[in-house]
C-alpha cells in the first residue's frame, strides 16, 4: 500500500507544481479564480508588425554579411598565400646555403600553410616544372598547361607582388611569383572560390539559423493567435480538472493539505475531512485546531518542516489523528516545500493517506514473523532459509552453533558465499538422497563437523525460488550406527573364532580321547606304585623300627653302664652318639609315615571343645627340651594362657598340639643360641589366631614356599645345622587345614619370622590342598 501511495504522488506531483505555478496567489485554492485572462487588443496589432520588422532586418543583415565578409575573406587568403610564399623562399635560401636541398617542394611549404587548393611550384625561366607540392602536376610540364596567360606570370616585374589570373580551367586564382637564390622561380596560387569556400560556408550557416529564427518567430505568432482562441476553452478545461482532481482524492482516500510556512491558517481538502470522520467545511481551518488533533507523542507535519526548513527536498512524515469517533487513524504524508517566489513566502503541498490498515498489517506481520522465529528456534532441528538471491532471510540459534557462527555474521541479507565463508565446513559429507528430477535440486546428506556431531541435512526449493535447509542431529543413530557395525565385525570375528574353536575342540577331544586312554594307563601305574608305597611304609614301620629300637636300646645300655663299666670312656660317648642319631631318625621316620597319612587321607580329625591356653602350654612342654638343648627361651604369652586361653574352640586337640608342636620345633631349630621363641593366642570374632615368632634368620618369599612344600630344605638351614625331615611346616599346614583353618608365615630381616595359624572356633568344612611330595 505505501509503495502504491509513492507511486500515485509521483503521478500527482507535476499536477501539483503546475497548479502551484498557476496559481497568482501560490495555493490551490486560487486556481480556478486566478487562470489567465483574455488577449489585449492592441497587443494583437503589435505583434504582426514587431515580425514583420524583425524578419526585414535580419534580410538586412545577411545581405551586408554577403558582401564584406567575400571581400575580407579573399583578402585575408591572398595575404596568406603571400606569406606562406616568403616563407617557402626563406625556407629555400637557407637550405642552400647549409647545402641540404628539399627533395620536392612539398618538404619545405609548411604545412599550416598548404591549405585545400594551393599548389606550390618550382620552375625555370623556360616556365618547365621542377618541382610541385601537388601530385597531378608532373616534372616537365609548363606554366602554358596551367595558365592561360602562362608567358606573363614569369615576368620579373611582378615578383612578389599578388595578382589574380585565370587558369586553364577557366577559374579566377590568386598568384604570387618570388625568385630564389639559385636562379629558380616560385610560383604559388590558390583558386579565388577555394579560398572563399570558408565564407560560403559561414554565410550558408548564417543564413540558415536566420530563416529558421524567422520560420520559428512565424510559427510562434501563429500559436500566439491560435493560443487567443484556446484561453476561454483553458479555464473551463482548468475547472473540470480540478473536480476531477477532487474526486480523485476523495475515490483515493487521500487528503490535500496547502499552507504557508508559519502562518495561523491552512487549507484542507474535503477528502481530508473525510479521512478524520468531518463533514467538509470551510476550506480554511486553525492550525492550532488541527494540531489538537494530533496525538501528543507524535509531530506536527507543519513543525517537521519548519525545523528543517534549511534543507531541500520532500517531506515525508507519519503521525497520528484522532478522528471524529475519538479513535487514532495513523497518516503517512508525503508534501513538498515550494521556494519562494517574487513576495510568495515558502508553501507547504502535501498528500496524506491513512495507513492504519497498513500499520496493523505491519504489527501483526510483525507478530507473526516473531511467533514464527519463537518456533524455528524451538524446534531440535537446525534450520535456515535463504532467499532466491541467495541472501540469508533467518536461521536458529542451532544452525549457528553447528557451524560456529557469530550473530554478526548471519544477519538477515547476508549472501550465502559470505556466510559459507566464515563457517566452519563439515568433515565428512555424504550425499544420502537427490530427487530424480533435476528441476526439484531436492537433496539431503549426512555431515560430520570437528566436534564429532553428526547431522542429517534435508534442503529443499521454495516456490519464491529461494531454498530451506534443516539438519537434524544424527550422533546418536550414527554412534549406534557404529556400535552394530561393531558388533557385526566382532560377531563376524567370533563366528570365525568358533569356527576355528571347533575344530580346535575337534582336534582336543580327539587329543582328550587320547590323554583319557593314557590317564588310565598312568592311574593304574599310580595305583600300583601308591600299594607299593604303602606296602614300603608298612615295612619300613616294621622292618626299619624294629632294628632302630634294637640299637638305641643297646646303646642306652652301654651309655649307663648297665652291665658294669666301660673299659674306655670314649665307648660310653659313642654310645651317645648313635642313641642321639638313632633317635633323629625314629623321628624323621615318624614325619614321614604321618605326612603319607595326610596324603592318603587317612587323618580323622575328631572335634571336642578345649582350651586354646592347655594346648599352648601341651606344646611347649612337649619342645622343651629341644629349647633346653639350643640354649633357645620358650615363652608361652600369660595372657594366652589366662584370658584368651580359657576360651573354648571346637577343635581336634590332637592335631592341634602336634601342628603346633611341628611349627615350635621348626622356630626353634631356625632360631640362633640364646634366642627367643614366642607363642601367644589372639580371639577375632568367630577364628583364633595363634602366633608363634622367632628372631632366626631371614626367609624370603621363596624360602618360604620351599618350607611349605613337603621335604623343603633351603641352603641356610643346611649351613646352620638346622637340619631335619623338611616334613615339619607341610605336616602342620595339612593338620591345621583339615581342621578348615590357614597357615601364614612372614619374615623381616630385622624382626625375624611369625606364623600365624588361623583356626575357626566351630566347624568349617575345609579342602585339603597338600602338595604332592
Amino acid at each position: 500500500m505505501v509503495r502504491d501511495f509513492a507511486a500515485s504522488w509521483g503521478i500527482l506531483r507535476p499536477f501539483f507544481k503546475s497548479l502551484s505555478a498557476t496559481a497568482r496567489g501560490g495555493s490551490v485554492r486560487g486556481t480556478r479564480n486566478d487562470l489567465p485572462e483574455a488577449t489585449d487588443p492592441l497587443l494583437d496589432r503589435v505583434v504582426p508588425a514587431l515580425v514583420i520588422i524583425f524578419l526585414l532586418i535580419s534580410a538586412y543583415s545577411m545581405l551586408t554579411q554577403y558582401t564584406t565578409g567575400r571581400r575580407d575573406m579573399l583578402a585575408s587568403s591572398e595575404q596568406s598565400l603571400s606569406v606562406a610564399a616568403q616563407m617557402f623562399v626563406a625556407e629555400a635560401a637557407m637550405r642552400h646555403h647549409t647545402g641540404s636541398e628539399a627533395a620536392d617542394a612539398v618538404a619545405i611549404v609548411p604545412t599550416s600553410a598548404n591549405l585545400p587548393g594551393r599548389a606550390f611550384l618550382i620552375v625555370n625561366r623556360d616556365g618547365h616544372v621542377l618541382r610541385s607540392s601537388r601530385p597531378e602536376i608532373s616534372h616537365g610540364r609548363t606554366t602554358h598547361s596551367l595558365f592561360a596567360l602562362g608567358e606573363d606570370i614569369l615576368n620579373p616585374r611582378f615578383h612578389a607582388s599578388m595578382r589574380r589570373v585565370i587558369l586553364a580551367d577557366n577559374r579566377l586564382a590568386s598568384l604570387v611569383t618570388n625568385e630564389l637564390v639559385n636562379g629558380q622561380i616560385l610560383v604559388a596560387y590558390q583558386p579565388v572560390e577555394e579560398g572563399l569556400s570558408n565564407w560560403q560556408h559561414h554565410v550558408s550557416v548564417t543564413a540558415a539559423l536566420l530563416l529558421s529564427f524567422g520560420a520559428v518567430t512565424i510559427a510562434f505568432s501563429l500559436a500566439f493567435y491560435k493560443q487567443r482562441s484556446r484561453a476561454c476553452e483553458t479555464e473551463q478545461s482548468a475547472q473540470r480538472l480540478f473536480n476531477r482532481f477532487e474526486v480523485a482524492l476523495d475515490r483515493g482516500n487521500v487528503g490535500l493539505w496547502d499552507c504557508r510556512l508559519g502562518a495561523s491558517h491552512l487549507w484542507l481538502s474535503n477528502s481530508m475531512f473525510r479521512l478524520l470522520g468531518l463533514e467538509p467545511r470551510e476550506r480554511m481551518v486553525s492550525r492550532a485546531g488541527i494540531e489538537a488533533l494530533i496525538h501528543p507523542d507524535d509531530l506536527s507535519p507543519l513543525d517537521v518542516v519548519e525545523k528543517n526548513a534549511a534543507q531541500a527536498g520532500e517531506i515525508d512524515h507519519i503521525f497520528r489523528m484522532q478522528n471524529a469517533k475519538g479513535q487514532w487513524v495513523w497518516l503517512h504524508m508525503r508534501a513538498a516545500r515550494l521556494a519562494e517566489t517574487g513576495s510568495q513566502p515558502q508553501r507547504l503541498l502535501g498528500v496524506v493517506m491513512d495507513v492504519t490498515a497498513e500499520r496493523e498489517a505491519a504489527a501483526e506481520s510483525e507478530r507473526a514473523e516473531m511467533r514464527l522465529r519463537d518456533a524455528i528456534e524451538s524446534i531440535s532441528e537446525a534450520f535456515v532459509l535463504w532467499d532466491e538471491n541467495n541472501q540469508l532471510v533467518l536461521c536458529n540459534s542451532k544452525y549457528r552453533s553447528f557451524h560456529q557462527l557469530s550473530d554478526h555474521a548471519t544477519r538477515r541479507g547476508t549472501r550465502y558465499q559470505n556466510v559459507m565463508a566464515e563457517a566452519h565446513e563439515p568433515r565428512i559429507v555424504i550425499e544420502i538422497d537427490r530427487e530424480s528430477d533435476t528441476d526439484n535440486k531436492s537433496c539431503a546428506y549426512e555431515a560430520q563437523f570437528e566436534d564429532g556431531r553428526w547431522l542429517l541435512i534435508s534442503e529443499r526449493p521454495t516456490r519464491a525460488g529461494g531454498f530451506v535447509s534443516v539438519g537434524t542431529d544424527i550422533t546418536a543413530r550414527k554412534e549406534q550406527e557404529d556400535r552394530l557395525l561393531e558388533n557385526e565385525r566382532q560377531l563376524r570375528i567370533t563366528i570365525a573364532d568358533l569356527a576355528s574353536s571347533r575344530e580346535a575342540l575337534r582336534k582336543q577331544a580327539q587329543e582328550l580321547s587320547e590323554l583319557a586312554n593314557l590317564y588310565r594307563d598312568q592311574k593304574a601305574e599310580v595305583l600300583s606304585a601308591t600299594r607299593l608305597k604303602a606296602e614300603f611304609l608298612a615295612n619300613m614301620n616294621h622292618e626299619i623300627r624294629t632294628p632302630l629300637n634294637a640299637i638305641l636300646g643297646f646303646a642306652e645300655v652301654i651309655e649307663n653302664e648297665v652291665l658294669g663299666p666301660v673299659a674306655c670312656p670314649k665307648y660310653r660317648d659313642y654310645a651317645a652318639h648313635i642313641r642321639v642319631s638313632g633317635g633323629n631318625l625314629l623321628t624323621i621316620i615318624d614325619d614321614i609315615l604321618e605326612m603319607a597319612h595326610i596324603e592318603a587321607g587317612r587323618v580323622t580329625i575328631r572335634r571336642s571343645s578345649n582350651a586354646i591356653g592347655d594346648i599352648l602350654e601341651d606344646a611347649a612342654t612337649a619342645v622343651a627340651l629341644d629349647a633346653a638343648t639350643k640354649h633357645v627361651l620358650l615363652e608361652v604369652d600369660p595372657l594366652s594362657t589366662a584370658t584368651e586361653g580359657q576360651l573354648a574352640v571346637e577343635i581336634d586337640t590332637r592335631a592341634t598340639t602336634q601342628a603346633l608342636i611341628h611349627l615350635a620345633r621348626n622356630a626353634i631349630r631356625l632360631s640362633p643360641a640364646h634366642g627367643t621363641v614366642t607363642m601367644r593366642a589372639r580371639s577375632q570374632g568367630d577364628s583364633m589366631n595363634i602366633f608363634i615368632s622367632d628372631r632366626g634368620c631371614h626367609l624370603s618369599e621363596s624360602d618360604i614356599g620351599t618350607l611349605s612344600t613337603p621335604f623343603g630344605h633351603i641352603d641356610g638351614m643346611l649351613h646352620d645345622g638346622c637340619k631335619g625331615s623338611g616334613l615339619s611346616v607341610a605336616i602342620a599346614r595339612g593338620l591345621i587345614e583339615l581342621q578348615g583353618g590357614t597357615l601364614r608365615i612372614r619374615s623381616h630381616p630385622r624382626l625375624g619370622a611369625i606364623t600365624m595359624v588361623h583356626l575357626p572356633k566351630t566347624p568349617r568344612a575345609r579342602q585339603l590342598d597338600l602338595p604332592m611330595a
